[in-house]
């Protein structure tokens, strides 16, 4: 496998997965990863939950107040 994993990644990167195998038995598996979902959010401080009848952005600069 060492000598030819340019092309073991290559193929597992088009969606093919592969069984190691030591002595004849499985020993590992060679997937392509699950694409993670990506969170969509155009303006995180606006829809945030308030805190004490702020709003976000306010109890952020409070927050951080004094430190900047």
């Amino acid at each position: 496998m060492k000598a030819s994993w340019s092309e073991v990644e290559r193929q597992v990167r088009n969606g093919e997965t592969f069984e190691v195998l030591n002595r004849g038995r499985p020993a590992a598996m060679i997937v392509p990863p699950r694409p993670e979902p990506v969170a969509v959010w155009d303006d995180h401080l606006a829809t945030a939950v308030t805190s004490a009848g702020h709003r976000a952005e306010e109890a952020v600069r409070e927050d951080r107040e004094g430190r900047w």
